[in-house]
C-alpha cells in the first residue's frame, strides 16, 4: 500500500466513519497519516527490519499496523519476542494468538535469565541509575560515592541514602545488570547474526518517566552503541489515539490488560515499576505461581524499599505481610 492509498483507508475509516467529534477524528488521522509515511520511509530504506514483540499493548498496535496495511513489507521483517525467563502466562498465550490471527511467526530468543543475573550481580531496586550507583557505592568508587551523598533533583533522598548506607553495611548485591543479560544482550546479539538494520520497537512519549526525554525523535541513527537504526512509530502517538485505533481496528490486548486490568506490561515483577504493588495484586489473583516467583527474586528489594520509605506508593500491598529477616525500620 503506498502513501495516497494508505491515506484514502484510514481517511474513510477514521475520518467520514470514525467516533468521537471532528477534532479527534483529524487528530487521530494525522498521526496515523504520519506515521504510515515515516514507516513506508524507513521500510522501503532497511533491508532486515526487527520488530520487538512484547506482548505488551504498544507492540500489539505496531503488528497490527504492519500487517493490515503494510503486508508487502512482511519478507524483511523478523517478529522478536526476548524471553527473560519471568513472563506472563498471558503474555505467552497472546503470542500464540497473535501468530495466528496475522499468519507471522514470531521468532522466541532468550539470554541469561533475570534470576541468573540477580544470583550472579545483585537485584535492581529503585531505578536503573540509582541501583547502578548504589552497587558503586558499595564497591567505595568515588564517582558513585559522590552520587549517592548528592541531594536535591537528580540526587539521593534521605531515605534513600540510609537504603544505600544500609546495603553497603550488611553486604547485600544489589545492580542493574538484569536488564542487560535478559534483554539487550540477546537482542544485539540476535541483530548482528541477522544483520538487521532496522530496530522497530513500540516506545511512546506519552508513557512518561525517563524514555519521553530519552528519545527526540521517533527514528535515531546507528551508533557505537546501536548495531542498527530505531525506529519507534509510535512515538507520537496520545493515548487517544491509541485507545481510538484499537476500538476501529478490533485489536485484543493480552489478559494482562483485558483480564487482569494491568495499564502496561514490562519486565515482570520489576521493582523500577510505578505500579508495582498493582502488579503483585493481579499477580496473586491470576497468575499466582508468577507471583511466588517474582517474591522470590525481587522480594528482598520490594521490602527494603517500603521499610525505608524510598517511594511515595508501597511496592507491597498492605495484604501482603512478608518477612526477610530484616529488624524493624532498618535498623
Amino acid at each position: 500500500m503506498d502513501r495516497p492509498e494508505f491515506a484514502a483507508a484510514i481517511k474513510e475509516k477514521y475520518v467520514a466513519n470514525g467516533s468521537g467529534d471532528m477534532g479527534q477524528r483529524f487528530e487521530v488521522y494525522d498521526a496515523l497519516f504520519h506515521t504510515g509515511s515515516k514507516l513506508l520511509e524507513y521500510f522501503g530504506s532497511h533491508e532486515h527490519i526487527c520488530i520487538s514483540v512484547s506482548g505488551g499493548s504498544d507492540s500489539d498496535c505496531i503488528v497490527h499496523l504492519v500487517c493490515t496495511y503494510f503486508p508487502e513489507f512482511l519478507d524483511k521483517i523478523y517478529f522478536v519476542f526476548i524471553n527473560t525467563g519471568l513472563e506472563y502466562d498471558a503474555t505467552k498465550r497472546h503470542l500464540t494468538d497473535i501468530e495466528k490471527r496475522y499468519g507471522i511467526e514470531i521468532k522466541k530468543i532468550r539470554g541469561k535469565s533475570v534470576v541468573w543475573a540477580i544470583r550472579e550481580f545483585g537485584f535492581p531496586i529503585l531505578s536503573k541509575e540509582k541501583s547502578e550507583c548504589i552497587g558503586g557505592y558499595c564497591r567505595n568508587r568515588p564517582g558513585y560515592i559522590r552520587k549517592v551523598k548528592q541531594t536535591g533533583r537528580y540526587g539521593f533522598s534521605d531515605n534513600q541514602r540510609k537504603l544505600a548506607e544500609y546495603i553497603k553495611e550488611n553486604g547485600i548485591k544489589v545492580s542493574e545488570k538484569c536488564c542487560d543479560y535478559s534483554k539487550k544482550k540477546p537482542i544485539l546479539k540476535f541483530q548482528k547474526e541477522h544483520g538487521i538494520d532496522l530496530n522497530v520497537t513500540g516506545e511512546r512519549k506519552a508513557e512518561g518517566g525517563q524514555r519521553a526525554s530519552a528519545h527526540k525523535s521517533c527514528f535515531e541513527q546507528s551508533n557505537k552503541r546501536m548495531h542498527a537504526d530505531k525506529y519507534m512509530p509510535l512515538w507520537w502517538w496520545s493515548n487517544s489515539v491509541k485507545a481510538i485505533f484499537k476500538k476501529i481496528e478490533g485489536i485484543r490486548f493480552s489478559d494482562c490488560y483485558e483480564v487482569y486490568g494491568m495499564t502496561r506490561t514490562g519486565c515482570c515483577g520489576c521493582p523500577f515499576a510505578f505500579d508495582i504493588a498493582e502488579e503483585l495484586q493481579a499477580l496473586y489473583e491470576y497468575e499466582p505461581r508468577l507471583f511466588k516467583a517474582c517474591m522470590n527474586v525481587f522480594g528482598q528489594a520490594y521490602e527494603l524499599t517500603d521499610r525505608f520509605k524510598c517511594r511515595r506508593k508501597k511496592c507491597l500491598p498492605d495484604s501482603f505481610q512478608l518477612s526477610f529477616g530484616f529488624k524493624e525500620g532498618g535498623d
